[in-house]
């Protein structure tokens, strides 16, 4: 091990991710260093730490802090020996160090290989990572490894898996249903605007850009398009955040503009403050990261159109999970009143994971929950309901047990300022001159407890015509090809005999087919 081999880089800089500098007073347990002109103190810690033959070069900006890692519900949780930090490094070679009461305790060093951000370890495709990071195969007193392009990266050392990750900083953005792409449409959490860099050094690095359009809602910062760097070698779907198999590294900042964290909650703005910004990411020299947003202007104001309200649910009881919206389909406009129908399947198995949203676009720029929206609910009592005594989302829940089709309408007649909801059990009925009732009763079909269908068995149809519809009214039919039915489609032609029907959907309600046996 090396004693007292220690020389100042000024070419450092650090950002803790949960944010405090380090010290640079004699009494703080640190470390004395003689630079030729003068002292100063290192803490005891882990480095980041150049090395030129066998002098180790350490500042009190490259110090690495203890970290949250991802844990359940996008939430964090705690990691032995795992350690955080954003440092401008130069091109050169390094090592990790262990300072103790001014001698290096420990010192590590490994292979370093630059991995493709598209996978993860246990094989899994994702769009979450940085494009490309280098992970470094740690050993104690290993080679040191090099780093080729100077700038400023976010770094991981972690002891339980013995590797270090450097990911190179290129980009920062701001992500959220607060962010704006334009007046009417909001990113939501799926893409950043980008806040770009303008001055990186050693002295301290910025990013910025203004004329962003926030308004209210929630908001975080990311780099490189990325919320997190999963390291897991397996996902246990039991205990997904297992230590043992790994950890999910984080590359977004929350919490509050005084205060951010790695993980962090989302940053509120008020609707008050909605507005053009200003927004502006920055690395001191001292090794702390702030976020700004300076206010320049007012927002534009949205102009009601249909396009900007493509309304979707999504959730962990709807087809696709929390990933993609199963869209509702635009009805009319008729005597100022919009609709948007549809009739979707909900999974309610008993694994708590039974909640759903609306919100347009794809995005969180409008959202649908009990607290804005006036909602008839004519599902039985306690079918649905939002806690919203427990639950600050305001997501609706659907109860165990009740699986099955519903029936949305969602309906403004005042321009969007305020929003109507109906909820109701979606029961498909056969109906035409074809059918037994002809066009005046129809004739319902059963769910089959598939998420997927319903079904009506022996019906006699005549060579005539008919079509679908729920909850015996006309405001959501299905008619057209068997193969593609459509809202509100023509009429479909019947060949006489006695046929088992079956209305399927296989993408959550978004389309409907049918087979006639």
């Amino acid at each position: 091990m090396m004693k007292n081999a220690y020389k100042f880089l000024g070419y450092f800089a650090f950002l803790g991710v949960i944010i405090f500098a380090s010290s640079c007073g004699d009494d703080d347990g640190g470390i004395d260093i003689g630079d030729g002109a003068g002292t100063f103190s290192v803490s005891d810690g882990v480095y980041i730490a150049g090395i030129s033959g066998t002098d180790v070069s350490v500042s009190t900006a490259a110090v690495l802090n203890s970290n949250m890692v991802e844990g359940p519900d996008f939430g964090t949780i705690e990691r032995s020996g795992h350690l955080v930090g954003y440092v401008y490094l130069t091109a050169g070679n390094y090592v990790f160090a262990e300072i103790d009461e001014q001698e290096i305790l420990n010192q590590w060093g490994g292979t370093a290989t630059t991995t493709d951000g598209s996978m993860t370890l246990s094989g899994a495709e994702t769009s979450e990572q940085p494009s490309e990071f280098v992970v470094v195969s740690l050993s104690e007193n290993g080679a040191a490894f090099a780093v080729g392009t100077e700038g400023v990266y976010h770094v991981v050392f972690d002891t339980q898996s013995s590797e270090a990750l450097l990911t190179r900083v290129t980009s920062w953005g701001v992500i959220g249903g607060a962010v704006f792409e334009s007046a009417c449409v909001s990113n939501g959490f799926n893409s950043d605007v980008d806040v770009v860099e303008s001055s990186s050094s050693a002295d301290g690095t910025t990013w910025e850009s203004s004329g962003i359009i926030l308004k209210g809602g929630e908001y975080k910062i990311r780099f490189n398009d990325a919320w997190k760097i999963d390291r897991r070698t397996m996902v246990d779907d039991n205990d997904p955040y297992n230590a043992a198999n790994g950890y999910v590294a984080l590359t977004n900042l929350g919490g509050t503009l005084s205060a951010l964290e790695e993980g962090g909650s989302n940053i509120t703005l008020a609707d008050a403050d909605a507005g053009t910004y200003t927004v502006t990411v920055s690395l001191s020299d001292a090794g702390v990261i702030s976020l700004a947003i300076e206010r320049t202007g007012d927002a534009e104001v949205c102009a009601f159109d249909i396009e900007n309200f493509t309304w979707g649910i999504i959730g962990g009881a709807t087809f696709d999970d929390w990933n993609t919206d199963q869209e509702l389909t635009y009805a009319n406009g008729d005597g100022g009143v919009h609709k948007w129908r549809g009739v979707f399947p909900l999974d309610a198995g008993g694994d708590g994971n039974n909640q759903f949203k609306f919100r347009t676009d794809d995005t969180w720029a409008t959202k649908l929950l009990p607290t804005n929206v006036n909602v008839t609910d004519n599902t039985d009592a306690g079918t649905i309901s939002d806690d919203g005594a427990t639950n600050a989302d305001g997501q609706w829940f659907l109860a165990d047990g009740n699986s099955g089709l519903y029936y949305f309408e969602v309906t403004t007649d005042d321009f969007g300022v305020t929003w109507n909801m109906t909820i109701d059990e979606a029961a498909f009925e056969v109906i035409g001159a074809a059918t037994p009732g002809g066009w005046d009763t129809g004739t319902v079909m059963t769910y089959n407890d598939d998420l997927a269908s319903a079904t009506v068995t022996g019906i006699a149809l005549t060579a005539d015509e008919y079509k679908f519809r729920v909850n015996a009214g006309w405001d959501y039919n299905l008619g057209g090809a068997l193969t593609d039915l459509v809202f509100n489609g023509g009429n479909i032609t019947a060949t006489a005999g006695t046929f088992d029907i079956t209305i399927t959907t296989a993408d959550g309600g978004v389309t409907y087919t049918a087979t006639v046996q």
